[in-house]
């Protein structure tokens, strides 16, 4: 939005036959007051504010006490003015502003009225005359209460200890200082704060200073900070064990040390060990990877116990919910990945997102694809016998659920209100987002592909960037693919929502060997989308020739083209994804599948993932009979990769549940005892298992317990669940007596089997468990139960201060899980709404919807509609997560009835 300038005022007075001066006063102080009046007439901004005032540093001092309800601050910012106004929009919510002032160079004040304007914390500054064009501080005096929503900075209690915390991503900044609270506003901050004198004080530069003011408080002054937005400042307050740790040293990037530390609440500083431990190898290996040093002066790593997101990347003073961060080599394979995966998205953040930052949320893909991409790109090298380089292409394949959605999103969605910013933050933007940069990687090669991103660091460090700088870095890099080219099909993927499906058809005759490809967007039964749309495809195909294979790539820049193959006869089979690495999905005549189904064991794993994308792909758009797909299953059992032989469950359990007849059920139990049981028992017994083997056994005895409902290992697995949490004696938790890997598995079985009177003593021993995780576990365990009072009462301690904030959906996703549960739990959830939406931090309210996508069936996707259609527009994000909710619970029930008309019923 425009801030009009005088000249344009009184062109538009001219235009419009008026005069701005109609008496004898001086024409300039009319004009000026008519000048206020129009920019004071002005609609508060929907997204981005005006052009026109841009701040230039921070100065921040903040008043912080976790054990009151409210903190106090003082922001003074350096601004300037392209043109006089006297009407300042910027942000700030729920701030009790009790003095504003514009100071300029010469110290002239000029009083301001703060007002806030929107919900989404839209405020401004208004002056009685205009301020002149320039340099101008601000300088704001207010207090705050603590938020109550895990959101801006907010305070938690734990074991009688008060402890604040920030999470300022996206937009909630504004709740703890006002401010120019948008990405494209990235300055130096001074900040200072005062704390009780037993507390520390934590921010993301080094403490510098530090004065007592004899009344048991004292302030605490932290360096200057590099540039950054306001949304990577963080602040943390409370008795903390911190753990200072040995620096990670000089680097041949970096002549100076890292200080690095983990900060825990009381009494858990031994638990952060292990994260410490795991920080050096991944930063010195991403220096390497970028060229590029470790941008600034510190790294702490902060475990917080309630906390809205998994992680934030918060410059040199990341974040990360307890169960991420506290863990030691005793810990689960899932939870030691899971730290991993995390930890190194978040340090590959300090560069991609915080070194180098989007102008706008509309560009969070340059920040979080590539951190998703870039995590398991570092780890791989890290650690290459984890697969973790297979895990992004599993994960990417796997969002191709969420991406068949008509009303998915782009990858690069236009975001032109702030309600729409939350829902950038999805797994579009993550995983499809790592899944087409890990097809390009792959198209250009990895050092190609390393070149342009080290271009980008370097030439726009510190700054801000849009895709198509991005882009163009990495087509600069490569100039072997016509930069044009490049560009279009980069493009193509992130500015269209959706995937292609690749047709092939491979022809032999005598003008030689071809393949015949064809795309188009991949649309499941029953969807209402559009099929018609076409990309540029960086497609790569295995060929087999007398046994041997060869890869071929180009670039499909048509909806149909012929591709001549370079061979010298006709390929015996053709494996349309070469390593799996490509985001599409692919098809191929019933001849072509079985030649390629033939050499399955010689495909790698990315490969195999892609097979049984793509044969998911064909039994959801119904071009692939229920007995055909069942058949390939058998196939995809026997692979060495968990990821390749488990990717069926979610297709399985679909089918078993709402499509196959009771006896039925028992014929699909029976086929996945022999499916899997042979695998279970490779590994039943071995304690010289690859993490990887761990997982893999770990999903089978989930399989075959809760799946197969084998009746033996359900009875293993109670007894394991039993002897763990003392039931029928002293009730004393046995944490060594059982294998993490499957302890939540032993509890879910336990639960069915033994009843209520072992989920209570699971809400029980949660009530004074103090382990995050373990928490998740016990929780987890007591929703699960179908029995109708246990599910009752769990439904009611959603709303108990038993729970954190951030457990509340660990009682709705496993209430919705269970069939018995699920109408009773969109009930008592409508019965609730607003209680229940008060738990949920702002920008993730929206997304409540999604926990009712367990059904399958039109009624409920009406009831969905009807009943959050009157608020919908007032949660952030809402219209997008309900109408991505309501389209899968339809196409679930469309797959229902088409198999069910192809079974005759």
């Amino acid at each position: 939005m425009k801030i009009w300038t005088l000249s344009a005022i009184s062109a538009l007075a001219l235009l419009l036959g008026l005069t701005l001066s109609g008496c004898d006063s001086d024409q300039s102080s009319d004009a000026s007051a008519a000048a206020a009046i129009v920019i004071a007439a002005e609609t508060p901004p929907e997204a981005r504010l005006p052009e026109g005032v841009a701040p230039e540093h921070y100065r921040l001092h903040l008043t912080i006490d976790p054990r009151q309800d409210r903190f106090s601050g003082s922001a003074e910012i350096a601004i300037s003015l392209s043109e006089q106004t006297s009407l300042i929009w910027l942000h700030g919510k729920s701030l009790a502003v009790s003095s504003a002032q514009a100071i300029a160079p010469d110290g002239t004040i000029t009083a301001l009225r703060w007002q806030q304007h929107t919900d989404f914390g839209v405020a401004s500054l208004q002056a009685d005359a205009p301020l002149p064009a320039g340099k101008l501080t601000l300088k704001i005096e207010y207090d705050a209460p603590f938020d109550t929503s895990l959101d801006g900075l907010y305070k938690v209690v734990e074991a009688e200890n008060s402890y604040a915390f920030t999470q300022f991503e996206a937009t909630a900044a504004r709740l703890a200082f006002p401010s120019f609270d948008e990405p494209a506003f990235k300055v130096t901050f001074d900040i200072s704060m005062t704390v009780p004198e037993q507390f520390t004080g934590i921010t993301n530069t080094p403490e510098i200073a530090q004065t007592k003011d004899g009344n048991g408080n004292k302030t605490l002054a932290f360096a200057t900070s590099k540039p950054l937005p306001t949304y990577l400042i963080a602040f943390a307050v409370g008795s903390f064990d911190v753990v200072e740790w040995d620096a990670i040293p000089a680097s041949a990037h970096r002549q100076a040390p890292i200080p690095l530390r983990g900060i825990t609440i009381a009494g858990k500083g031994d638990q952060i060990h292990y994260a410490l431990e795991n920080t050096e190898a991944i930063v010195l290996d991403m220096e390497d990877y970028f060229d590029t040093a470790y941008p600034y002066a510190k790294l702490d790593i902060i475990a917080v116990p309630d906390f809205r997101s998994g992680a934030m990347e918060n410059a040199g003073a990341i974040t990360y919910r307890e169960q991420l961060l506290l863990l030691d080599e005793d810990s689960s394979v899932r939870q030691k990945r899971g730290f991993l995966s995390t930890h190194t998205h978040e340090l590959a953040h300090q560069w991609f997102g915080n070194l180098v930052t989007p102008v706008w949320w509309d560009d969070i893909w340059l920040n979080e694809s590539f951190a998703t991409w870039n995590s398991s790109a570092i780890l791989d090298r890290l650690y290459p016998e984890e697969n973790y380089r297979e895990a992004r292409i599993s994960s990417s394949h796997r969002v191709m659920r969420s991406d068949s959605l008509a009303s998915a999103r782009q990858i690069r969605e236009p975001i032109t209100r702030h309600a729409d910013i939350g829902s950038a933050f999805n797994g579009i933007t993550y995983q499809k987002g790592g899944g087409v940069l890990t097809m390009f990687e792959a198209f250009l090669g990895r050092d190609n592909f390393r070149d342009g991103i080290r271009a980008y660091m370097k030439k726009y460090a510190f700054g801000n960037t849009t895709a198509e700088d991005f882009i163009g870095a990495i087509a600069d890099a490569n100039p072997q693919v016509d930069g044009q080219d490049l560009r279009d099909a980069f493009n193509s993927f992130i500015e269209q929502a959706g995937m292609p499906t690749l047709s092939l058809t491979q022809v032999c005759d005598d003008n030689g060997a071809r393949l015949e490809v064809s795309q188009k967007r991949y649309l499941p039964t029953g969807s209402t989308g559009s099929s018609d749309q076409t990309w540029l495809v960086p497609a790569c195909v295995n060929l087999w020739q007398d046994e041997q294979q060869q890869s071929q790539c180009f670039l499909l820049k048509s909806q149909q083209e012929t591709i001549d193959l370079n061979t010298e006869n006709c390929p015996q089979a053709v494996m349309p994804n070469t390593g799996g690495s490509s985001y599409y999905r692919w098809s191929m005549k019933p001849e072509q599948w079985q030649a390629l189904l033939q050499r399955f064991d010689s495909l790698s794993s990315g490969e195999q993932i892609s097979v049984a994308s793509s044969l998911s792909a064909a039994l959801n758009d119904g071009s692939l009979p229920l007995t055909d797909y069942l058949a390939g299953v058998s196939t995809l059992a026997t692979a060495e990769s968990y990821r390749v032989a488990m990717a069926p469950r979610g297709d399985l359990r679909k089918v078993y549940e709402f499509v196959l007849s009771a006896d039925e059920k028992i014929r699909l139990e029976q086929q996945l005892k022999t499916w899997y049981q042979p695998r279970l028992d490779d590994f039943e017994g071995k304690d010289d298992l690859t993490p990887d083997q761990q997982e893999f056994h770990s999903q089978l005895l989930s399989t075959l317990a809760l799946d197969a409902k084998d009746p033996a290992l359900r009875a293993r697995l109670t007894e394991q669940a039993v002897t763990f949490t003392g039931f029928g004696g002293d009730q004393q938790l046995r944490p060594e007596a059982i294998d993490p890997n499957i302890r939540l598995l032993a509890l879910l079985v336990a639960v069915e089997e033994k009843g209520a009177e072992f989920a209570e003593l699971l809400w029980q021993q949660f009530l004074s468990a103090e382990d995050a995780l373990l928490r998740d576990h016990l929780l987890r365990g007591m929703a699960s139960s179908s029995d109708p009072k246990v599910a009752a009462l769990s439904r009611e301690r959603i709303l108990s201060s038993s729970i954190r904030d951030n457990e509340i959906f660990n009682i709705l996703w496993y209430q919705m899980r269970n069939a018995e549960n699920r109408q009773s739990m969109w009930e008592w959830t409508m019965t609730n709404l607003d209680a229940v939406l008060a738990r949920i931090p702002s920008q993730n309210r929206g997304g409540l919807t999604r926990v009712f996508s367990r059904f399958c069936d039109a009624a409920s996707a009406d009831a969905l509609e009807a009943s959050f259609a009157p608020i919908i527009d007032s949660l952030e994000s809402g219209p997008r997560h309900l109408a991505n909710t309501v389209e899968a619970v339809r196409l679930c029930a469309a797959f229902v009835a088409s198999q069910q008309a192809n079974n005759g019923e």
